[in-house]
C-alpha cells in the first residue's frame, strides 16, 4: 500500500483541484507500479511559508522578493 504524502507551502488549493491531482497521482501507481487504486493513499497537507526553507530563505521571503 503506497503512501504518498505531499506538502505544499502555503493554501491549499480547492477541494475539486486536489481531487483531479489526487486522481493523477493514483493513476500513476496503478499504471506504471501495477498498484490496486483502492489501496493508494495521499495525503496533502499545508506548511506555513515561513516554515518552508530553499537555500536557508523561506518560502514567505522568497515571494517577497527579500
Amino acid at each position: 500500500m503506497p503512501v504518498i504524502s505531499v506538502k505544499m507551502a502555503g493554501k491549499l488549493p480547492s477541494k475539486a483541484e486536489l481531487d483531479v491531482v489526487a486522481s493523477e497521482i493514483t493513476e500513476v501507481f496503478v499504471k506504471r507500479l501495477g498498484k490496486a487504486k483502492e489501496r493508494v493513499v495521499i495525503n496533502f497537507s499545508e506548511v506555513n511559508e515561513d516554515a518552508f526553507y530553499f537555500g536557508a530563505k523561506s518560502v514567505g521571503d522568497i515571494k517577497k522578493g527579500l
